[in-house]
């Protein structure tokens, strides 16, 4: 076969110059607009901008070292004034502990045998009436174990531990189901397997106020500071566990600390039994057909005729919904003519938001580099203004300045005019990008990467 060298170096430069196409397509500034996508983090930004960047641009070799500035939208909403930690809170803390046991799950095979729980079995799982509620067949939690489905868990236990049942056979079970003030039959198949549940909660020899404090900086790491906000968690060994509530604010560097209640710098008002009745309700709670924002800014207005324009309150509030009632908070703000929800808010607010992003090899990274492009005075104190760059001639071995040895001259120069004319970026772990024109053949814009080293008083190499 014929060799084609001609025909190679053609391929190959074409290849080249729509690499290149490609590099000159990306911009120096983006703007992903609200429209586009809301960012709830600048931690969920930094996760997610880079992979929208690598599905949006060709970015290749001719990239590498090359700087995007992204403006963005960030979501600003406030923490709740009152926060009631979840499961995922306490996986995200590493307190997440899961079991597995012999047990009967949910089966798609046709029932062997059939049984009907009776008065004894729903005592068992601690039920004071023989059926169970319709929210069980939800997530819930049973003998301090999450299930996915809480029916689910207790039918098993009943099999396993209190029928001892066969497990060689499928059972359909006839359980009895309180829902919306009446009783109604169900029935689910079981097969004998093995169950899983959890359990989400601190122990006690945990540092509460440090996790606590993960927690609430990754719902909102942009808090602002001195931020105060009630948190409930529970707290104990597996078995035993206890919910506690306290108070926590937002230190310098993003540290929760707990305060007592004399600490607090906000107005609370707890509502009383009159102020439900006076709402008109049956029952001294809200409820999602009666939600809070429909009667506290009225019932404000006629509590505090004489407020002023910037006078700030929290609200105390029970809550009934899944079956349970709660206590909430609610912060409102006077602005001179209605009182105004300020957290939770009723609104989502927004805020644009800007950060670097560095093309590495091969994907984008976030960028807490400085961005410096070498100037004229720049050049001119390594003797280099006539041309204005540096050379293929100074990417060597060699003297700088004269008679002073160094591994490579243009490392060198540039760690002298960082030094002379970049005095703030002397900061031990400060990264620097420097663009600066280089002659091969041709003059063209490269990059070097930095980190400075307070020890050695350098900018190190990377």
């Amino acid at each position: 076969m014929a060799c084609e060298p001609y025909s190679d170096i053609h391929k190959a430069t074409e290849e080249d110059l729509k690499l290149k196409r490609d590099d000159e397509a990306i911009p120096a500034y983006l703007v992903i607009s609200e429209e586009e996508k809301l960012y709830t983090s600048k931690e969920e930004a930094h996760t997610t901008i880079p992979g929208y960047l690598m599905d949006k641009y060709n970015a290749n070799q001719f990239s590498d070292q090359k700087v995007m500035e992204v403006e963005y939208t960030l979501l600003t909403q406030r923490l709740s004034p009152k926060l009631y930690l979840n499961d995922g809170d306490y996986t995200l803390t590493g307190n997440e502990y899961c079991k597995e046991e012999e047990g009967w799950l949910v089966s798609e095979e046709a029932a062997t045998a059939e049984i009907t729980l009776e008065a004894a079995d729903y005592s068992f799982v601690g039920y004071r009436y023989p059926n169970f509620s319709a929210s069980d067949y939800e997530e819930g939690e049973y003998q301090g174990y999450t299930y996915d489905s809480r029916l689910v868990a207790m039918v098993s236990d009943i099999l396993e531990n209190h029928r001892s049942y066969d497990r060689s056979k499928v059972v359909e079970v006839i359980f009895a189901v309180y829902d919306k003030g009446e009783v109604e039959a169900d029935t689910m198949a079981f097969e004998a397997g093995k169950i899983q549940g959890c359990a989400y909660h601190f122990l006690p020899a945990d540092d509460v106020e440090a996790k606590v404090g993960q927690i609430l900086n990754h719902h909102n790491q942009d808090e602002r500071e001195s931020s105060q906000i009630a948190v409930s968690y529970k707290v104990g060994e597996i078995g035993d566990v206890s919910t506690e509530e306290a108070f926590f604010q937002k230190g310098e560097a993003g540290a929760w600390a707990v305060i007592e209640e004399g600490d607090l710098t906000q107005e609370y008002y707890t509502l009383t039994g009159e102020d439900y009745e006076a709402f008109g309700f049956n029952y001294p709670n809200f409820s999602s057909s009666v939600p809070q924002e429909n009667y506290l800014p009225r019932f404000l207005n006629a509590k505090y005729p004489y407020a002023q324009s910037g006078d700030n309150l929290r609200i105390s509030y029970d809550y009934y919904g899944g079956g349970e009632t709660k206590d909430y908070l609610v912060e409102y703000e006077f602005d001179g003519e209605v009182w105004m929800q300020l957290a939770p808010y009723a609104e989502n607010l927004s805020s644009v938001d800007k950060f670097k992003y560095l093309h590495s090899e091969t994907a984008w990274v976030v960028s807490l580099a400085q961005v410096i492009k070498l100037e004229k005075a720049d050049y001119e104190l390594t003797g280099d203004d006539k041309y204005g760059n540096f050379g293929y001639y100074d990417n060597k071995e060699g003297e700088y300045p004269e008679g002073v040895a160094v591994d490579n001259i243009i490392d060198a120069k540039i760690n002298h005019i960082l030094n002379m004319h970049y005095e703030d970026l002397k900061k031990d772990g400060q990264e620097v990008i420097v663009f600066y024109m280089y002659y091969d053949n041709g003059t063209n814009e490269v990059s070097r990467s930095y980190i400075y080293e307070a020890a050695t008083e350098a900018f190190i190499k990377q």
